[in-house]
This record gives C-alpha cells, sequence and structure tokens, in this order.
C-alpha cells in the first residue's frame, strides 16, 4: 500500500509543482504581475452595450469566454533566468503546441498552444518573450486560458497593453 501512495504521490509531483511554477512570481519584489479571473471577465460581461454595435458583441464573447489571464514581467537578471527555465519545464511538462516564432527588433517571442473546441479555438494561449523594452532587458510570461477564439485574440492583448501582442496579429488560426 505505501508504494502505491509513493508512486500516486510522485506521479503528481510534476502536475503541483508545474501550477506553482508560476504563482511564485505573483509576490515577488522583482516581478509586475497581473491575473484576471473568471469573476472579472463575467462582470465586464455585464456592462450593458448597446445592441447595434456587432464589434463591441464579438468582444463580449471573447472574454466571457476566458477563465483567466495571467502575466508576469520582469527586467532583474535573477529572475528572468528563473523565469527561462520556469517556462521551459512548463513546456516539457504540458502538451502545448508551438503556433510560432518572432525574432525582430531585439525581440524573441514564442506563441504556444493547447487545442480548444475547434481549429480558431484553443483552451490555452502561452506566450514568452525574452527581449529589451525603452532599452531594458525584460521577460514577460502570459497565460491565457479558456476558450479562446484566436481571430479576437489580438485586440483583446492590445487592449490590455500586453508587450508582443502586435505580434498575435499574425495568429489567426492554430499551426
Amino acid at each position: 500500500m505505501k508504494k502505491i501512495i509513493i508512486v500516486f504521490i510522485i506521479g503528481l509531483l510534476p502536475v503541483i509543482t508545474q501550477a506553482q511554477s508560476f504563482a511564485k512570481y505573483e509576490n515577488m519584489r522583482d516581478v509586475d504581475a497581473m491575473v484576471m479571473t473568471s469573476k472579472m471577465f463575467k462582470m465586464l460581461a455585464k456592462v450593458d452595450l448597446s445592441d447595434d454595435n456587432p464589434e463591441a458583441k464579438e468582444y463580449l464573447e471573447l472574454i466571457e469566454n476566458l477563465d483567466e489571464i495571467k502575466m508576469f514581467t520582469s527586467t532583474k537578471a535573477s529572475v528572468r533566468s528563473e523565469m527561462q527555465k520556469d517556462v521551459e519545464t512548463y513546456l516539457n511538462s504540458n502538451s502545448l503546441d508551438q503556433l510560432m516564432r518572432v525574432k525582430e527588433e531585439g525581440k524573441n517571442i514564442r506563441f504556444y498552444s493547447k487545442s480548444g473546441k475547434s481549429d480558431n479555438y484553443v483552451s490555452e494561449l502561452f506566450m514568452f518573450m525574452e527581449g529589451e523594452k525603452e532599452g531594458e532587458p525584460i521577460s514577460v510570461i502570459l497565460s491565457i486560458t479558456g476558450q479562446i477564439d484566436l481571430s479576437h485574440l489580438s485586440r483583446l492583448t492590445s487592449d490590455l497593453k500586453i508587450p508582443g501582442a502586435e505580434e498575435l496579429k499574425n495568429v489567426e488560426k492554430k499551426s
């Protein structure tokens, strides 16, 4: 019986550590963190907009289907190095497909996704960016979960002023 429990705990360890790998950044001193939960999206979806604005209606449909957005940024070298290691561990322990890589203007940006309900939807969009912002080195981890329509996602990330968001305009469907 003890062997079964030990094997079970060892099997759960990667899941537990993976879930905690990014949560630790929320309270780190040298990390800017933003976490929006489904409760926030539900509040935003209740905003009374006129029915004759199809763009606003599309936007609300997008955010209604989101579960969470997490973004962590840091300019400190030691934290950036730790972020890079945690991202590699996360990517190796999850079934994420690479959507695209972009290297321009001193930035390396990688996008990954987890399959959703159809080709234009993903259940997770993950981005990791290393580069410079205003001449200072920066690393950014972004994770968006829910039923995400890729054709509308670039607008949301642009509105949230997420570094690398302009590259999402090139991601219209999964590779």
